[in-house]
This record gives structure tokens, C-alpha cells and sequence, in this order.
């Protein structure tokens, strides 16, 4: 077929009418045509390079391209032709954000108020500039005049809530969720959030149904969906069958598709290429290289690797730092944010680094990188730590447990990876900062009376832990409870904990609920108010018990069926203090009460305690390493022997 000629006239006259340019180019962008947009403007501007609205739109496709630095030149370009034009200083203002200059933001944000005070839009943006620069009343004041501005607008709604739950003031928290999704229902961040507040509040069942409400309208949100399967650990009554069930569910829905069908790995590049016992390149990715639980337990590990052995590759997947993350950072051959990356550009920062072993820290927890995982940029990948289940995922090939947290059998079939039992346990653990144990226990200052407590976050404490506390405080006349979680700095959620002790019999001058203490230092202090530790059930305690163990607080479990219920027992099993650990909610209790009754014991438990936990596997970190590369080293032999030359 012949082309037609084109022919000189009246279409390129018209061509050449830039009104007529940017119409089609606006027209191809609301459309979703951006690559035609985005040429349709530089048409523009190559006749009019100062055309305001032209360069205004095509920085909001830079800006979307995350080419910020460009977006802002356009952006400035086109306020000098339109210096009068509130909705480019706020889009400036969001670039400047996305560069993380929060006070040139601000100012910009200022700049558009100052032209347009009922500019909504402004004040939100403006609102959230000042809460990363610390400014949380203004920030509220901000959002507030959004919300006057146009009380339809869901965005500052849902913005004060997350300033609320930040706060720990979770029923206002709440609240401001429910405004923003009753103004955008389908509002995705909303749900996320909601859900998120409700299980703070161990309101179990009600996260359940909004995050099932937001898979409704979001069904292929992965971080949703992920969400609501942590949810299922929480949630008595679940078998490991169902949860396992949901976890392969999640795969196929998100990751499953994301598989590459044949992956090859360019290993020869390496040195030593298919050397079995060459030094292996182990990447770990974590949001949590900072003063994070996660911390305890995988700093010792990192510092404590053999670098003839492995060379330790970090990618942080969060934006928090502090001086944790600077530990961290001396600690790693390599450090490269996934932050700001799309999911295939971090899995070809990933290739590109030549990655033998690829690590997750995170499971579905927040800011975890999974469906990196799911597109195999490393040849192996394992999971550890920072989820207490399987992930569901087909593309992760091993997991690190313990026989106890995962007995072999029934285990093995709720794991889509293959599962690693090291000897001593899955964990090595290290405080932060160390402090000495108070010499005698709480109880030997209060006239004999025992103090039982729990510092785990308050989701874990459902009706049923509640219960069974209850009962014990009734067995041991004089015995007080006391309950630290940052939730119960919200007055609505203490006063219903509160109630509840009181249902089940309990005078409320017996239970002390106290909010969250920030400083490590205090809150590890908070042990000495302690004589026994109480581990949750069916969502066992970690960091908390290796905490009240450190303090020398003995902890007493209740061991359930599946590796979020085991922990407890293979912490305090590793420890030799496997009499703590109990086989029924009936046998919780009454190793609890019997502790309690025995003075002498716990007395010596606690003078004991940090010479016990010195001399275990729990604090043998080098030992631990070791086992971790022994591991290592057998999968990269495994992976040679499958892979093809």
C-alpha cells in the first residue's frame, strides 16, 4: 500500500498554531497518552519555549518519570512567565519535596497560599511539609484549612491520621480514616491505615473486614493484601493450614506471575566464577538498618560474619536513619537504597551487583520488597528474621527456623520454602545498649508481692491472653500486672483494656497499663518494675522476651502449633529454661502462679540470668555466623550442581 504524500498547506499552518498544539498534547495526557503528550509539549515549547501551562504539564510527567531535578527547572521556568499562579508554586512545592528540601517546599507551599488563600490543595501540601520538618501543630493547623477549604477532600483526613497513629492517639486516628474513606471510599492509603490503627488497638476482627473491604476495590494491591495476612497471626482459632493457604494465595495473586520462566545468572563474571568455595556476595534487604528490634538480632549477625567467607551487600528499604544505620553502614561491604526505586529497577540493582544470595528481612511486614524477590534477581534467595511465617513465595528458596519453632514434619508443608533448622536456635540477640539487672526483684521491695508484665505491642494481647492474665492474678493474692504498649497512650484503648481486667474480676488498682517509653535506656529499666514475664499467645513475644530475659526477668510461654506460637519456647528452650514453657493455657497459668509462690527461685533466676543467657546459644554470635555460612555455603553447592553451564 502506497503512502499518501503529504502535502504543504493549511495543515501545516495549523500544525504550527501552538494553541492548537498544547490542546492535542493536553487531550493525549488526560488520556493517558503520555509518551504523545509528553511530545506534543516539547512541540510546543520548541516554538514557544516559555509557554507556562506547556512546561507546567511537562513537568508533571518528569515528576512522574521521578526526573525531579528536571521537573523543577520546568517548573520554575514557568512560574517566571506566570508568577501569579498558585497551582504551579504548590506543584513546585511537591517537587521540592520529592528532592527533600522540605523548607524551599514550605516556602513554595507559603507562596501559593499567599496568591490563593482558600487553595486547598496548598494547605495540604503544605501540611505535609511541615510535619517532615517536625512541625506537627502546623501541620494539623495546615490540614485543617484543607478541610475548610473543600470539605469534600479526603487527602488531609487521611494525613491527620497518620499524624494521630504516629502520636499514638489511635481512636482519633481512627476517626479521621473513616472521614477520608466516607469522601473517596476506594481511598487505598485510607484503608491500608485503618486497618492498620484497628489491629494497634487489637480490634483483630474489625482490621480484618476493612482491609477485606479494601482488597475489594483494590485487588491487586500486594501491600494490602499482605497486610491482612500478618493480621491472620494475631487471630485465634486460625489453623497453620488456613494461614499457610492464604500465604500461597497472596503468591499467586501478586508474585507467581512476576517469575521469570528461565533465569540465568551471569556468574562467570565473578571471580572464581563457578568456584564452590569461592567468597560468596550475600545481599540482605531490610527496612529496618536502624534503632528497630530488628535490629538486635541482625547487627550481631553482620558483624560477626567471616569476610574470607562472604562479602555483605545492604539494601535499605526504608528512609530511616540514625546512628544505628551508621553501625549498620560500617558494618557492609556494600550499601545500596532500594528506596525511590520502582520494584524491576531494584531487582537490576540487584543483578547488576552480582548478588549470590539474596536475603529478606521483612516478610509482609511494612516496607518490604517482596515482589523483588518475586522477579529472582539473585540465583538464591532465603528468608529470615523479620516475619514470623513462610512468605508465601515460590521464587524464595529457603527459610531460617529451629526444630522448635518448626518441628519437622507437619512444618515443612506449611512453608513454601525449603526450612533451615540451625542448632541453638534461629537467633542471636544483642541489646542495643547494655545495662546492669537491678540486683533484687520488684517483689522482694514490695512485701512479697509479684509483679507479672508484658511489653509486647497490644495486638498480640487478644480476649483470650486477657483472660488467662486475668486468672493468674486472681491465683496469686497481692500479684499485680503491668502492660507497655505505645496503644495504650490513647485514652479510648487504655480504658477498654482497662474494662476488660475488670470483667474477668480483676480490681483495676491491680493492672498498670503504661504507654510507650522512647528512650531505650528507660525502657529497658522498665523490666526492674517486673519479677515475671508474660509471652502472649497465639502471637508469641521476641524481642520482648530476649529483652526481659537480658534484664533478668524469667519469661513463662505457652507453646502453640505453628512457628508464630513456638517462639517463646525455643527462646527460653535455648536457654535451658524449658520449664517455663507450657503445654496448655491451664498449664500457662499454673506455671505462672507456681513461679510466683516460690521466692527463692526467683531470686535466683534473676541473679542468675545474664550469665545464663552468656553462656547459650542466644548471644553466641560468632557461633551463629558460622552456622549461617555453613548454610550458605551448602545452597551455593546445591544451586552449582542444578544450574546449567
Amino acid at each position: 500500500m502506497k503512502k499518501p504524500k503529504h502535502k504543504k498547506g493549511a495543515a501545516d499552518k495549523a500544525g504550527s498554531n501552538v494553541p492548537a498544539l498544547f490542546a492535542r498534547a493536553l487531550i493525549d495526557h488526560q488520556a493517558g497518552r503520555l509518551d504523545a503528550a509528553a511530545a506534543g509539549y516539547q512541540a510546543v515549547l520548541a516554538r514557544d519555549s516559555g509557554h507556562p501551562h506547556a512546561l507546567n504539564n511537562m513537568a508533571i510527567l518528569l515528576r512522574r518519570s521521578r526526573r525531579y531535578t528536571e521537573a523543577e527547572t520546568c517548573y520554575r521556568q514557568a512560574i517566571k512567565r506566570a508568577p501569579d499562579d498558585a497551582a504551579m508554586r504548590s506543584n513546585l512545592g511537591c517537587v521540592l519535596v520529592d528532592l527533600k528540601q522540605d523548607q524551599a517546599a514550605a516556602a513554595a507551599m507559603t507562596a501559593a497560599i499567599v496568591l490563593r488563600p482558600d487553595y486547598p490543595d496548598a494547605w495540604f501540601n503544605l501540611g505535609n511539609c511541615l510535619r517532615g520538618l517536625g512541625d506537627a501543630s502546623g501541620a494539623v493547623r495546615a490540614y485543617r484549612r484543607a478541610i475548610a477549604a473543600n470539605p469534600a477532600m479526603a487527602e488531609p483526613y487521611a494525613s491527620m491520621g497518620d499524624f494521630h497513629r504516629d502520636q499514638g492517639e489511635l481512636g482519633q486516628a481512627v476517626d479521621c480514616y473513616v472521614a477520608a474513606l466516607k469522601r473517596r471510599p476506594n481511598m487505598l492509603e485510607a484503608y491500608n491505615n485503618l486497618g492498620e490503627a484497628l489491629k494497634d488497638q487489637a480490634r483483630l476482627s474489625d482490621a480484618a473486614g476493612v482491609f477485606q473491604e479494601g482488597m475489594r476495590h483494590h485487588p491487586n494491591n500486594a501491600l494490602l493484601h499482605g497486610n491482612l495476612l500478618f493480621l491472620l497471626h494475631y487471630t485465634p482459632g486460625l489453623t497453620p493450614d488456613d494461614i499457610y493457604r492464604a500465604h500461597a494465595a497472596w503468591n499467586d495473586r501478586h508474585a507467581k506471575p512476576l517469575l521469570p520462566a528461565a533465569t540465568r545468572f551471569e556468574i562467570e563474571h565473578e571471580p572464581g566464577g563457578r568456584d564452590p568455595e569461592r567468597r560468596l556476595r550475600v545481599g540482605y534487604v531490610s527496612p529496618d538498618f536502624s534503632t528497630h528490634s530488628c535490629a538486635y538480632f541482625s547487627e550481631p549477625v553482620l558483624s560477626a560474619h567471616d569476610r574470607s567467607r562472604v562479602a555483605v551487600i545492604c539494601y535499605p528499604t526504608s528512609d530511616r536513619h540514625d546512628r544505628m544505620t551508621g553501625r549498620f553502614q560500617a558494618l557492609a561491604d556494600g550499601w545500596r537504597p532500594l528506596t525511590g526505586l520502582t520494584d524491576d529497577e531494584a531487582a537490576a540493582a540487584i543483578r547488576q551487583d552480582r548478588i549470590d544470595i539474596l536475603v529478606d528481612m521483612a516478610g509482609h511486614t511494612g516496607n518490604n520488597r517482596l515482589l523483588v524477590f518475586a522477579r529472582k534477581p539473585a540465583p538464591i534467595q532465603a528468608t529470615w528474621l523479620g516475619y514470623p511465617d513462610t512468605t508465601g513465595l515460590t521464587a524464595i528458596d529457603y527459610r531460617f527456623t529451629d526444630a522448635i519453632a518448626d518441628p519437622p514434619g507437619a512444618a515443612d508443608h506449611w512453608a513454601s520454602e525449603r526450612l533451615i533448622r540451625l542448632d541453638g536456635g534461629f537467633l542471636v540477640f544483642r541489646p542495643v545498649i547494655d545495662l546492669p539487672i537491678a540486683a533484687t526483684p520488684p517483689s522482694a521491695a514490695g512485701g512479697g508481692c509479684v509483679t507479672f508484665g508484658s511489653f509486647n505491642n497490644l495486638s498480640k494481647t487478644t480476649t483470650e491472653v486477657t483472660r488467662a492474665w486475668a486468672e493468674i492474678l486472681k491465683r496469686v493474692p497481692g500479684s499485680r500486672l503491668v502492660i507497655k504498649s505505645k496503644a495504650l497512650g490513647d485514652p479510648p484503648t487504655n480504658a477498654r483494656y482497662r474494662q476488660m481486667f475488670i470483667s474477668h474480676g480483676v480490681a483495676p488498682e491491680r493492672v498498670d497499663l503504661l504507654a510507650r517509653i522512647d528512650a531505650v535506656e528507660g525502657h529497658l529499666r522498665a523490666y526492674d518494675r517486673i519479677d515475671i514475664g508474660l509471652d502472649p499467645f497465639p502471637y508469641n513475644g521476641t524481642t520482648t522476651t530476649c529483652e526481659a530475659l537480658w534484664m533478668g526477668v524469667p519469661v513463662v510461654s505457652l507453646r502453640g502449633t505453628h512457628h508464630v506460637a513456638r517462639v517463646g519456647a525455643s527462646l527460653l528452650t535455648h536457654c535451658g529454661l524449658d520449664e517455663l514453657v507450657a503445654e496448655s493455657e491451664a498449664d500457662y497459668i499454673a506455671k505462672a502462679s507456681a513461679l510466683a509462690g516460690d521466692p527463692p527461685r526467683l531470686l535466683a533466676l534473676r541473679q542468675g540470668m545474664r550469665d545464663r543467657l552468656t553462656a547459650s546459644s542466644l548471644t553466641d554470635a560468632a557461633g551463629f555466623a558460622r552456622k549461617v555460612e555453613t548454610a550458605y555455603r551448602g545452597f551455593w553447592h546445591d544451586w552449582l550442581a542444578r544450574a546449567p553451564r
